[in-house]
């Protein structure tokens, strides 16, 4: 089996090195190759920050795209498809006098278009957090999990948490009112009990799926958990979860290849 490969991408902000030593927690939990990604010129000072900062980590080497676009958004997004990556890596935008973390035009760029599993970090920490909860997001009547368990067999979380949205718009268009193929809650709760010490499994009544958001903002996870879907080579929510696009309460992880085809541009030469 093939390295995986992961990028994260950087701006020169106060967050620089606390966004790096996520990434390359996250890298090594999945025996991955790290690479960083930067929307702008290069330069001798850009390149000795980036290296100053991996040799603190124990990576010697570390491969650096410049990367040029009509944007920023553009120039990650080009990337990101020309290199392939299994997981793309980036910050949020952070308003210290707001609790809430909301999203930036950049970052919903990319929650969009980038080609890859995506993983959206809010407040980057320099230190790891000790045991890992994990939060998986997730439709009642169509809970669709199978796709994160990878990533959760490699984060080794001590506790899962399954919200599953319940509302009567979901409800009305299930055969009979029941589970789909996907499976049902009970069937999730059972495979992720195979993984984590305690697995809680709510489902969560709501008209639009706000209540979520409100239940995460109070309870915090070290990591959300979402499978999005492909539609006009652009990446979509399942709609409970729309506010996902404006809010992100947390580390948030988003599944979901993209067709073929997306991915297809040429090749950059990390310099």
């Amino acid at each position: 089996m093939a390295t995986p490969h992961f990028a994260v991408a950087s701006a020169f902000s106060p967050r620089i090195r606390a966004l790096i030593f996520e990434a390359e927690r996250v890298a090594r939990l999945f025996g991955a190759r790290l690479s960083v990604l930067h929307a702008g010129d290069r330069s001798d000072e850009k390149v000795g920050v980036f290296h100053d900062i991996f040799a603190d980590l124990g990576r010697e080497e570390v491969d650096i795209f410049w990367c040029e676009g009509a944007t920023p958004a553009e120039a990650l997004v080009d990337a990101a498809a020309s290199e392939h990556f299994d997981l793309f890596i980036a910050g949020t935008f952070a308003r210290p006098e707001d609790p809430r973390n909301f999203t930036g035009t950049v970052v919903r760029e990319l929650l969009v278009r980038t080609p890859c599993d995506l993983l959206l970090v809010p407040d980057p920490k320099e230190e790891g957090p000790g045991e890992l909860s994990v939060c998986l997001l997730v439709e009642a009547h169509r809970p669709r999990w199978r796709s994160a368990m990878d990533t959760l067999r490699a984060l080794k979380p001590a506790r899962i948490t399954v919200l599953a949205s319940d509302s009567p718009f979901a409800r009305a268009k299930q055969p009979g009112g029941g589970a789909v193929e996907e499976g049902t809650l009970d069937e999730v709760e059972a495979e992720l009990e195979n993984i984590a010490g305690e697995v809680d499994v709510r489902r969560v009544q709501s008209n639009t799926g706000f209540v979520l958001c409100d239940i995460l903002q109070d309870e915090p996870h070290h990591f959300l958990l979402v499978e999005s879907e492909w539609k006009n080579r652009q990446r979509t929510i399942p709609p409970h979860l729309g506010w996902l696009e404006q809010v992100v309460p947390g580390r948030l992880f988003l599944f979901g290849k993209p067709p073929r085809g997306v991915k297809e541009t040429t090749t950059l030469v990390p310099v």
